[in-house]
């Protein structure tokens, strides 16, 4: 009885702490918000360059060019055999018709100039790879096989497009790892102004014979408090911000919304993991400040 008498007590004082102390526990809360938001902003700059390596990965293809000797029953075994490689996810076939097609469609008109002539084109396969990481060595396997004049991307240059995938990934990381560090820094700090202007609160409690647990629960609590109202700020300008910034990629650079992540139902678990956050950021931020003074 006596452990839930106490933490309702805790709870009444953590409460209105948060309005007796008015301009600190809004800038509290602000700072809090903001934190919260370039968090989460971190987590959806990951979350869409993953998305956006992934669907770079699965477009990009080894074409492999068929013997023009070769029968169709040769083809058909080719195309089994390139189908039990490992890392290959897809294979389809292209016969020299549907390639020289894809080229008038997509490149010029002036291939038209070809009606009537021999179709300088072979028929292909076009190999979809499970990571870009193997696709040099796949298209070196193929290039082994009977029947396969040519194993190659194209012109596309996949060891420079590998290390921009990777660097993108390991420097979202980095700045995801420091700004945790910089968020708990700026809310101890910003709990911290709270406390010291509370300093002959904290005195006269201790003076009485308060433990330190109590002493420092009503504090923890508050933290706590404040980082549940920042992370549901945060998390609705996110969600804002998110559907702003995909109108706009779509209206000035005809962005496909489909490389980039849905925002529905991901914000409701980015605003719980938020809700998380800022709950412990906040404890750990008032734990923190209040200790040299239980100390002292």
């Amino acid at each position: 009885m006596k452990f839930f008498r106490n933490l309702g007590r805790h709870l009444r004082d953590g409460l209105r702490n948060l309005f007796r102390n008015g301009w600190m526990t809004t800038a509290s809360i602000i700072m809090m918000t903001v934190t919260l938001f370039m968090l989460g902003l971190f987590v959806l700059i990951i979350g869409n360059v993953d998305q956006l390596t992934k669907s770079v990965e699965q477009e990009i293809q080894v074409r492999v060019m068929i013997d023009p000797l070769a029968e169709v029953a040769d083809e058909q075994a080719l195309g089994e055999q390139i189908a039990q490689i490992d890392q290959v996810t897809r294979v389809v076939y292209r016969s020299a018709e549907e390639e020289l097609a894809s080229y008038k469609d997509v490149i010029t008109e002036d291939f038209d100039v070809l009606e009537g002539d021999t179709n300088p084109l072979n028929n292909m396969y076009l190999v979809n790879v499970a990571s870009t990481d193997q696709i040099e060595k796949v298209s070196k396997e193929i290039q082994e096989f009977e029947h396969v004049l040519s194993a190659n991307i194209g012109s596309l240059n996949i060891d420079g497009l590998i290390r921009t995938i990777n660097i993108l990934r390991y420097i979202a990381a980095f700045f995801a790892a420091i700004f945790i560090i910089i968020a708990v820094l700026l809310i101890s700090n910003t709990i911290r102004l709270t406390i010291n202007a509370r300093q002959t609160e904290i005195e006269i409690m201790r003076l009485v014979g308060a433990k330190n647990s109590y002493i420092r629960a009503p504090f923890a609590l508050e933290g706590a408090f404040i980082g549940m109202i920042g992370a549901f700020i945060a998390t609705l300008l996110l969600y804002a911000s998110y559907q702003g910034i995909l109108g706009i990629a779509r209206e000035l650079f005809a962005f496909n919304p489909e490389y980039a992540l849905a925002i529905w139902p991901l914000i409701l678990w980015i605003g719980l993991g938020l809700l998380l956050a800022g709950m412990i950021l906040g404890t750990i931020g008032a734990r923190r400040s209040i200790h040299k003074f239980l100390k002292a």
